[in-house]
């Protein structure tokens, strides 16, 4: 895969060279990991797209945080230091907060409820980003997020006697304190550090993730418990998106609708992979019984209806419920 990626843009440059033609070049931020199935996507649709303008759009990647985190490429975006992002979801919310009803913890309960909510979300996400000054080009799925910490957690008690990393947003911040539960807020780029050094003793987030960042080591236990879909989102600034021919954004968005076709799949299977070789080298899964689910709900329900009209856009909100009761009244027909 990365001789194709090679050679492509081998075959760009050449032809470019030998056209004379001056590129738009997007310089594309992420924290994604090198090597992982989101920063592969990214090459593959930065290919795509080449061969689509005929060489007339140059999309350059810097993934693992390169930009900087995503708070620092919101900002580089609006200055126009670079041109797009592949951020997620606490990226997005610093351009339109809505886009957090769908990581509501423990709002959505499997894939295919996130897909038919995902797909009816979509037009109000593009819709708000872009009176913003943002162009949504594709949302990007990233597994599930779970707990992993340092000591095995089973009910909400065992996570109150340890540290929790949350992205520096102070209303997550105050959510989680509401709930009784200590978290430090941190950029992500910090995470590792903070962790080896003894500052956190866990964090919320994806297999995958745990896994290529290494935070499994320390944070070696997993609880098996599905708290939110993980996903973001591939945004251009509004102002280099209008600068792209017209008649070539159809086939753009196109070519990205298929990126997040196939990307699915592959972090379905990447995240299964990243827990059995977790398992490995010493990561232990803990099960959540029914009752301590329950207590789970409870606690969390609480604590984060605290937030909507104010973190959570209540309009948001009341969209992304919507769209659940729609899907589960259909299921429950089938």
């Amino acid at each position: 895969m990365r001789q194709t990626i090679r050679l492509s843009a081998l075959l760009l440059a050449l032809a470019m060279a030998a056209s004379g033609a001056d590129a738009l070049t997007l310089k594309l931020g992420s924290v994604v990991p090198k090597g992982s199935p989101w920063e592969l996507a990214l090459r593959r649709l930065s290919a795509e797209w080449a061969r689509i303008s005929e060489g007339s759009i140059a999309v350059q990647v810097y993934p693992a945080g390169a930009a900087g985190d995503e708070s620092d490429m919101i900002r580089k975006m609006r200055i126009g230091q670079i041109q797009a992002a592949l951020v997620t979801v606490s990226g997005l919310q610093q351009i339109w907060n809505g886009v957090k009803a769908l990581s509501y913890p423990l709002f959505i309960k499997d894939d295919a409820e996130f897909q038919y909510v995902m797909e009816g979300f979509w037009p109000l996400i593009d819709r708000e980003l872009e009176a913003r000054g943002f162009k949504a080009v594709f949302w990007s799925p990233g597994g599930w997020v779970y707990f992993f910490t340092r000591l095995a957690v089973t009910q909400p008690e065992d996570l109150r006697r340890q540290r929790l990393w949350v992205w520096g947003d102070p209303d997550e911040v105050l959510a989680w304190q509401s709930m009784g539960f200590q978290v430090v807020p941190l950029p992500s780029l910090d995470v590792t550090t903070s962790l080896s050094a003894g500052m956190i003793d866990g964090m919320m987030t994806s297999p995958l993730l745990a896994a290529s960042n290494q935070w499994f080591g320390v944070a070696s236990n997993m609880a098996g418990l599905k708290l939110s879909p993980l996903w973001g989102a591939l945004i251009i600034s509004a102002r280099t998106w209008e600068a792209v021919p017209a008649r070539l954004r159809p086939q753009l968005l196109e070519a990205a609708g298929k990126a997040t076709a196939e990307l699915a799949p592959e972090i379905a299977q990447a995240d299964d992979a990243a827990v059995a070789v977790m398992r490995k080298y010493g990561l232990r899964v803990t099960e959540i019984p029914p009752a301590a689910r329950a207590e789970w709900e409870d606690v969390v329900s609480r604590g984060m209806s605290l937030l909507e009209g104010t973190a959570y856009d209540r309009a948001a909100i009341a969209a992304a419920r919507k769209l659940i009761a729609e899907y589960r009244s259909a299921a429950g027909k089938r």
